[in-house]
C-alpha cells in the first residue's frame, strides 16, 4: 500500500513548474521516474484536464487524472495511478478516460499497485 504521504517534489527539471505536489508515496515514485527516463520531454499533475463521466446514480461528474506526459516524439499519455482495490469503483471513470484520450490521440494508462 502507498503512504499518505502528501508534499512537493522539487527536484523537477522536466515540469514547467518549480515543484509539484504528490499526494501518495507512489506518485512520488512516479514522479522521480519520468525526472529519469530519456522518452520523457515534459510532465505535470498541474495540467486543469477533468474528464467528464457518469457516475453509477446518474450524475456527471469530473475525473481529473494524475499526469499528463509528453514524449520527445511528441506523443503525450495520461496515468493514472490506482490501488488494485480501487480499480472496480475507477470502471466508469477508466472508459471515460479511455474514449476522451482516443479522441484526442492520447494513450491512457492505469498503473495499478498492490
Amino acid at each position: 500500500m502507498p503512504t499518505s504521504e502528501h508534499g512537493e517534489f522539487e527536484e523537477t527539471v522536466k515540469s514547467p513548474y518549480s515543484f509539484e505536489y504528490y499526494d501518495s508515496s507512489w506518485e512520488l515514485e512516479l514522479m522521480k521516474e519520468l525526472e529519469k527516463d530519456i522518452l520523457v520531454k515534459k510532465w505535470t499533475k498541474n495540467h486543469g484536464i477533468i474528464i467528464p463521466y457518469w457516475d453509477e446514480d446518474g450524475k456527471l461528474r469530473g475525473f481529473k487524472p494524475d499526469f499528463l506526459i509528453e514524449k520527445e516524439g511528441g506523443s503525450k499519455e495520461i496515468i493514472e495511478i490506482k490501488g488494485r482495490h480501487l480499480l472496480p469503483t475507477f470502471k466508469r471513470k477508466m472508459e471515460a478516460a479511455q474514449e476522451w484520450c482516443k479522441a484526442r490521440n492520447i494513450e491512457f494508462k492505469v498503473i495499478s499497485k498492490y
